[in-house]
């Protein structure tokens, strides 16, 4: 599903449409992979009328309001150029009011040493994130924006892994964001793919193979267009009639 940078902030702008379908879709998934304990049904509560149903850890309610304001911040800031400024305020917005910014950890860079639990991955050191965010940016502003350089944009992202906390769900709406602005098949991972995509992205950053995350990007972007087929309906009726988009969104 390709959706352009101004189809999206239209639908935005558009009570009951189906902007509320892709940013639950994004959400849930996204913030389940990292164990939050709401469910598609807790988050659309919330989403639709401001309730917070079921119990949850007090940085997992946080998170999701938190996740839920990121996300419409991000559509908000579509073609604004990547940068550190811009990553490291996604940060600060993820992890507002958390304990990880009682602590002074939200939008900054890792301060002591972080592992990822049951891998034995060699991330980059504190003193390392800088310099290595700012060469990633400069390699994908020099790529050709396809879906194989998102792959490896995101592998060395999570392998750097900047943050002391919440690395995977910032590469994921760096991801998302991508994939917009390049008119690129949404990739939304999907928790049935989890496994999959953890063991895939496990080899990608420690082999430098990325053809098996390659193809779960594809597997994710295939499970999307199946759960959001009527919305190849809406994005055809506007780009019939040019309603808040360019002609080359599809």
């Amino acid at each position: 599903m390709i959706i352009s940078s101004q189809m999206i902030m239209y639908l935005k702008n558009t009570p009951n449409s189906a902007y509320e379908s892709i940013k639950t879709e994004f959400l849930y998934h996204s913030n389940k992979l990292e164990g939050s304990t709401f469910t598609k049904e807790n988050l659309e509560k919330y989403l639709q009328q401001n309730i917070i149903e079921g119990s949850h850890r007090i940085d997992d309610v946080y998170e999701t309001i938190n996740s839920v304001k990121l996300f419409d911040f991000v559509v908000e800031t579509l073609n604004e150029p990547l940068s550190k400024r811009l990553i490291l305020e996604f940060h600060r917005m993820l992890k507002d009011k958390t304990l990880d910014h009682e602590r002074g950890f939200a939008g900054c860079w890792k301060k002591i040493p972080n592992m990822i639990s049951g891998v034995d991955l060699k991330l980059a050191q504190p003193w390392e994130v800088d310099i290595k965010i700012e060469e990633l940016l400069l390699k994908w502003e020099l790529s050709s924006k396809s879906l194989q350089d998102i792959v490896e944009f995101h592998a060395r992202f999570e392998n750097i892994h900047p943050f002391q906390d919440g690395n995977g769900r910032i590469g994921r709406f760096l991801m998302f964001k991508q994939c917009i602005e390049n008119k690129v098949n949404l990739v939304l991972i999907d928790d049935y793919y989890s496994k999959e995509y953890k063991e895939a992205l496990y080899i990608a950053q420690s082999k430098k193979d990325m053809s098996e995350l390659l193809k779960i990007f594809e597997k994710c972007q295939n499970l999307l267009d199946e759960k959001l087929s009527f919305l190849k309906e809406t994005i055809e009726y506007m780009q019939k009639y040019d309603i808040g988009m360019d002609s080359q969104s599809m």
